[in-house]
């Protein structure tokens, strides 16, 4: 059995991996930008909230007649540690644009794996890979009534630099060796003795005595 060559590997790796950045790179800048616009607005909110959450607590507590209601030491006392609470408003701000942050995510990733990768790539891999690597391409594109996706490029990348070729060659050099020993291997055929019945003998005329069977 022959060892897959690091050669066709090194070759293999920069091919895949430049095919899926260049198929990946509109979505990643698309993440990109979506991350920096949400940390943009957290920071902006977060400053808007520290920076007039006194005025707005203040005009809260007079439009609801509290102030007056709740006296002047309890007013001073929730003025004095309102900067807490509004920390505690940016926090839960926070939470919530790392979790839409997640499920955006996510789902671009998932719809990013299912992309089709277009024709001409396809032909350029099969013209370039070497035998190994287009014997895991095959191995990987496993229903191929369906397209290439990006995600069965990104199964071969990591197949191939994690050593699935030598195991494939390892399996069909195993199924030779056990269909050459099927081949082989002499076919017994059962024999089995098929039962005589003792007739009673004929007379002088040709003709027997009758019996229990005729």
């Amino acid at each position: 059995m022959n060892r897959p060559s690091t050669t066709s590997q090194h070759k293999d790796t920069p091919l895949l991996g430049s095919i899926l950045l260049r198929l990946a790179l509109p979505r990643l800048l698309t993440r990109i930008v979506v991350i920096l616009a949400a940390i943009a607005l957290v920071i902006y909110c977060a400053q808007r909230i520290m920076q007039s959450g006194k005025a707005w607590l203040d005009f809260a507590l007079k439009l609801t007649g509290l102030s007056e209601i709740l006296g002047k030491t309890v007013i001073d006392f929730v003025i004095q540690y309102q900067k807490y609470f509004w920390w505690f408003v940016i926090l839960i701000l926070i939470l919530i644009t790392v979790s839409c942050l997640i499920s955006y995510l996510r789902s671009s990733l998932k719809r990013g794996r299912a992309a089709l990768v277009p024709l001409g790539d396809v032909r350029k891999l099969c013209a370039q890979l070497s035998p190994e690597g287009l014997d895991i391409l095959n191995w990987v594109w496993k229903d191929q009534t369906q397209p290439v996706t990006v995600g069965i490029l990104q199964t071969v990348l990591s197949q191939r630099t994690s050593g699935r070729a030598r195991k494939l060659a390892l399996a069909r050099a195993q199924q030779l060796e056990l269909q050459s020993a099927l081949q082989s291997r002499p076919v017994n055929t059962p024999t089995t003795a098929v039962p005589t019945l003792d007739l009673p003998p004929a007379n002088a005329a040709g003709q027997r005595e009758p019996t229990m069977l005729a």
